[in-house]
């Protein structure tokens, strides 16, 4: 079953660890699968939880990309004080803290999964989404939460159950837009070897971000796969076995 509480499953005798970062208003849930195979296959493992995600509440708390990223460094530095190279994995805006992280950090690799760069915008949508989130929010600050972007009917059940919250709160729907604005800026002076996972079928973020950060990322080493099955929440979805698959060959495990 999911749940939605940090984790930490070490094996002292490796010098490698993977740091995983889940998205907004989700959490360690997200990533539990991917995590526990990653142990499984002999890699310590972390998910963490960001403030404002940290516990069940209705409506979704208030929080900003500064608090999530300060939470991430820390868990990031933790790891690094026991051993020699950490990957980062993030999925959707974990994975723009992911990078941003690597742009100051040593992230020894990269894993995004379903990055966040630009919000879904269907064919009939006369405008983009972010200016209208950006006008709103002052005035809305909560909106009812649609189920979770999982095409496995088992697994969102399961996903809803471990889900902290049924709304989103868009002045942090906003902020995590001022975090790709500044991401976007450091792309091109990533170096870290990266491995970038997207679904074609994502409602929920516009694919095409992933090609954007594939071209623009300053990396000699990166990998892109496109998936085909599963919505926004690949490492639950359909193709979660591909998805681990994937990360722990690029890992080494």
């Amino acid at each position: 079953m999911l749940v939605n509480v940090p984790f930490f499953y070490s094996h002292e005798e490796t010098n490698c660890a993977c740091l995983l970062l889940h998205g907004l208003g989700g959490g360690a849930y997200e990533l539990q699968l991917l995590g526990q195979a990653l142990y499984e296959q002999g890699l310590t493992v972390q998910g963490i939880l960001y403030p404002g995600h940290d516990r069940p509440a209705e409506p979704m708390p208030a929080s900003t990309w500064p608090e999530w990223y300060a939470a991430a460094l820390a868990a990031f530095r933790e790891l690094q004080s026991h051993f020699q190279s950490i990957a980062v994995i993030g999925f959707s805006t974990g994975a723009t803290l992911a990078l941003h992280l690597a742009h100051s950090q040593a992230v020894a690799k990269l894993v995004l999964l379903c990055p966040f760069l630009r919000i879904y915008r269907p064919w009939f949508a006369p405008l983009p989404a972010e200016p209208l989130v950006k006008a709103i929010a002052r005035w809305v600050p909560h909106l009812p939460r649609r189920a979770l972007p999982l095409r496995d009917p088992q697994m969102r059940q399961q996903a809803e159950a471990a889900a902290f919250f049924k709304s989103f709160n868009l002045s942090a729907v906003g902020s995590a837009l001022d975090l790709i604005a500044q991401v976007e800026t450091e792309l091109p002076t990533i170096t870290t070897p990266t491995l970038i996972l997207q679904t074609l079928a994502d409602d929920t973020i516009d694919p095409r971000g992933a090609q954007q950060i594939y071209d623009q990322l300053g990396s000699a080493h990166k990998e892109l796969y496109w998936l085909q099955r599963s919505n926004h929440l690949i490492p639950l979805d359909y193709e979660r076995d591909d998805v681990i698959a994937k990360v722990a060959r690029f890992l080494g495990a």
